[in-house]
């Protein structure tokens, strides 16, 4: 019996990782984008595995003004220095399901024959100006760096709803001055259709 539960208990502590404590700031935060940091479709984007600084300059973002949402900037005003690193890298540490092997262009279909979020995606649109989402997001969107965070397993009405800000202009902060000039020339098809794809991606 003794050697059963012994058995039992270490299959457990192998079975997954074990999680970092949620520190007291998040408590807040894991109403909307839950416990395991995946957030929920039409109300909080996925953040879980997000580098730490990209987390950070976000909830900076909210605090100062430069990113307007009116549910966010309230929340990230009650997060004092610390407690903005110490959420940030909470939801860092939470694991998120991403293609295992991502694909990098040469690996992918001819552009003929991928769909349009795909092929906007890997090749983008050169005669519109629009470069491939992958150069700077890396391959399948599983992000790159501490500036470009992950879109694969995205929820599509988030990607939908930030490419739109940077269309009007509501969202402001912008790695580099890129994501305002393509997102607007992006046509409402090619926002739905490439959120699409990499809300398909992963994110569990």
């Amino acid at each position: 019996m003794t050697k059963t539960i012994l058995l039992g208990a270490l299959l457990s502590a192998t079975a997954a990782p074990a999680l970092a404590e949620m520190p007291p700031q998040a408590a807040v935060c894991i109403s909307c984008h839950q416990a395991s940091g995946l957030g929920m479709a039409n109300l909080a984007p996925s953040i879980a595995g997000m580098p730490v600084p990209y987390l950070a300059e976000q909830l900076r973002h909210f605090q100062s003004g430069a990113r307007d949402n009116a549910i966010m900037k309230p929340m990230a005003m009650m997060l004092d220095d610390a407690g903005v690193e110490a959420v940030s890298q909470w939801f860092a540490s939470l694991p998120v399901s991403l293609p295992e092997r991502p694909a990098f262009r040469g690996e992918k279909p001819a552009p003929q024959n991928m769909a349009t979020g795909e092929r906007l995606a890997y090749q983008g649109d050169w005669q519109r100006d629009i470069p491939s989402c992958v150069s700077c997001h890396g391959p399948e969107g599983v992000g790159a760096g501490e500036a470009f965070p992950r879109l694969a397993g995205q929820h599509a009405d988030y990607i939908e709803g930030q490419l739109k800000a940077w269309q009007s202009g509501s969202r402001a902060p912008d790695t580099h001055g890129l994501m305002a000039p393509i997102a607007k020339r992006l046509s409402a098809e090619d926002i739905s259709a490439v959120a699409s794809y990499f809300a398909s991606l992963g994110g569990q």
